[in-house]
């Protein structure tokens, strides 16, 4: 069986368009959307992020690695602490000035 061409991704899409109707695509298209990025973001999610912000507090009270720096500074719009790299806040989502 050989791959598909143009005919049929053609036949596919009017059978699509006779089934569901022209004004139905849009709903399609948007609601297939949304499956794919609620799909990857809970596959992208990282289970052993803290959820509250006392977990934060916790995590952040342990000693960094040897060769990390430990210089912090505070997130303008919420005071959390944030590494000296950061970029955004990782609380409030702030963009962190250089």
């Amino acid at each position: 069986m050989e791959g598909i061409g143009p005919l049929e991704i053609g036949l596919i899409v009017v059978a699509i368009v006779l089934i569901f109707g022209v004004g139905k695509l849009g709903d399609i298209g948007g609601s297939l959307g949304k499956s794919i990025r609620e799909f990857r973001r809970e596959r992208d999610k990282v289970d052993d992020l803290p959820k509250t912000a006392e977990d934060t507090r916790n995590r952040e009270s342990v000693p960094p690695p040897e060769g990390e720096p430990t210089k912090r500074r505070l997130c303008p719009a919420c005071g959390e602490a944030a590494h000296e790299r950061a970029r955004f806040c990782m609380k409030c989502g702030a963009k962190l000035e250089s």
